[in-house]
């Protein structure tokens, strides 16, 4: 059968929002520092429906915004990186595979009259990888990470050209001037949503003039390169919150998302889907966020690596102040767009399918991990679920695999079902590796366990009491995920890890052959902008040398009213 949405009667703008690195306890919203602010996030969840058990497909950049695009979990598409993950260099070889379908290239053109992505890209920067070449009319962004290039905020970028901004396909400043950032994107979504359809044809039937009035809707993706490091933030929110510079950067992305917001026409007839790519990156210390009641981070398979802010917004059309506890995942949003936009996934009672407008045959018997959501957002207290379990990966299984392992690297470490999770495979970063932890001897190796790890996460959030291995209980739920896991495994068809290709410096971004001695420097002047010193020390990140650590302990004092350590 085909799947339609019979919930709504209306096809609305889409509107997805993807912030970078950011936790579950830096959302106000959700679990929020209590010195963060983020009123516009806030604003948002408080006008649809707040997801307290929403996953990102995975613990890391890449292969989480490949399950957005395409509905499909990363260890589908190839991009997962070696069996403990990984992310596209800048000079990558591989990319989002041309054969994988993105929400993008399936909404229906007679309705969708425009489309476009800003923002941080990370699916391959070689110019058939990028937005352009992948559904969306229009590009403007970074197409990785911003530490992935040289740049005023990390000048010594090591095997990496400095960091470009890109239009389209072609370099418009290198390296981009993090300081003006944030309004250029805010001023080209502002243009986007703005912009008047472009003009049809007057004549016409009836039935095609009604058609030309409806399709004048858009398509805006906005991937926010804040909060990754170094954190950089513009003079105007610079020393403006109490949480030191990554407080900064959050209000600044903040901000853009209310601005974008604000130009948007979202109480016209607007779905606005906003979430995070993975959990904090715990490593970086005071320039990271906070995971709030999960443990770990971002390159885990800890609830902190995966659980992460999720809100979907539909002004008119999904009730206010809604709060789901379902089990949902950044793959639904694939999903949920497609079918509010009119298009039918293909369906069983177990599986949802790429529908059969897709390029081509083969693609039609294409496996979406992603489901539905819209019966939760009409319903969030007691819609049914849409799935039973979620599958955590940390990377593409028995690639990269040691060969003392003699070919057994599970790409699958974690899976949970209900309110049990069962851990499979464990490793920690080194943030835990130098603070402890109760359930086991932290270390950054991976170890494959004899006897899984059982935590019931209705009950224990930060999974420090695992199960008792011996009792009724462990073995009940054991059991109902090792069938839930096998059923899952045996849908796996062998794909090659497009991040396991490599790099090739050929292949870099480099919008100035040439210049600065060949290496791509566009814009040299880029390196002498204003760069915001915190208020105290960042661990990694200030220019403070020892001897200014009390001058700037008093500042801080002196602005906030007490000590910053």
């Amino acid at each position: 059968t085909t799947a339609t949405s019979p919930l709504f009667n209306t096809t609305p703008n889409i509107l997805v929002f993807f912030a970078d690195d950011l936790g579950y306890g830096d959302a106000g919203a959700f679990a929020a520092h209590p010195t963060l602010e983020t009123p516009n996030l806030d604003r948002l969840a408080a006008s649809g429906v707040r997801f307290t058990q929403w996953y990102s497909a995975f613990h890391v950049c890449s292969p989480s915004r490949a399950s957005l695009m395409t509905g499909r979990l990363p260890t589908r598409v190839g991009v997962a990186g070696g069996w403990t993950g990984g992310v596209f260099a800048a000079t990558a070889v591989g990319g989002l595979p041309e054969n994988e379908t993105t929400w993008a290239e399936l909404l229906p053109r007679d309705a969708y009259d425009r489309t476009m992505a800003i923002g941080k890209w990370h699916l391959g920067q070689q110019a058939r990888y990028l937005p352009t070449h992948r559904g969306f009319d229009q590009y403007l962004g970074i197409p990785y990470s911003v530490d992935m290039g040289a740049s005023a905020w990390k000048p010594n970028a090591a095997n990496a050209p400095p960091l470009p901004l890109l239009e389209n396909d072609t370099v418009v400043e290198q390296p981009v001037d993090l300081n003006t950032l944030s309004e250029r994107y805010v001023r080209a979504a502002t243009q986007f949503v703005q912009r008047p359809s472009p003009e049809r044809p007057r004549d016409g039937s009836d039935a095609q003039k009604e058609r030309r009035a409806s399709a004048s809707k858009f398509a805006l993706y906005v991937a926010f390169n804040h909060v990754h490091v170094p954190d950089y933030v513009s003079p105007r929110f610079c020393n403006t919150t109490r949480r030191g510079r990554f407080g900064d950067a959050l209000k600044e992305m903040d901000w853009a998302l209310g601005a974008i917001l604000d130009a948007a026409p979202t109480e016209d007839n607007t779905l606005v889907v906003f979430s995070s790519d993975n959990g904090p990156w715990l490593v970086q210390g005071l320039a990271a966020g906070s995971a709030g009641p999960f443990f770990e981070g971002k390159t885990t398979t800890w609830e902190g690596g995966v659980r992460v802010p999720g809100v979907i917004s539909w002004p008119g059309v999904v009730a206010p102040g809604g709060v789901s506890r379902h089990l949902v995942a950044t793959y639904d949003v694939f999903a949920t767009v497609l079918t509010v936009a009119g298009v039918a996934l293909t369906t069983t009672t177990t599986s949802y399918y790429l529908p059969p407008r897709s390029r081509t045959a083969q693609q039609q018997n294409t496996l979406v991990d992603g489901r539905d959501l819209s019966p939760i957002l009409l319903d969030p207290a007691s819609a049914d679920e849409v799935r039973d379990c979620v599958f955590i990966y940390k990377g593409q299984s028995n690639v990269s695999c040691p060969a003392e392992a003699n070919g057994t690297c599970p790409g699958l470490w974690a899976v949970r079902c209900g309110p049990h999770k069962a851990h499979f495979v464990v490793a920690y970063s080194a943030y835990s590796v130098n603070n402890g932890h109760p359930v086991a001897n932290a270390s950054t190796a991976p170890e494959v366990l004899a006897t899984p790890l059982v935590f019931d996460l209705e009950a224990d959030p930060n999974e420090k009491f695992p199960l008792d291995s011996s009792s009724d209980a462990y073995k009940a739920a054991l059991d109902g995920i090792l069938n839930a896991k096998a059923d899952h495994e045996a849908t796996f068809v062998p794909v090659v890890d497009q991040i396991a290709l490599g790099s090739d410096p050929a292949l870099q971004v480099c919008g100035c052959p040439g210049a600065s001695s060949g290496n791509c420097t566009c814009n040299p002047e880029n390196f002498d902008v204003f760069v915001c010193d915190p208020v105290y020390p960042q661990p990694g990140l200030g220019t403070c040398d020892d001897d200014s650590v009390d001058a700037q302990a008093l500042a801080f004092f002196e602005r906030f009213g007490y000590s910053p350590w």
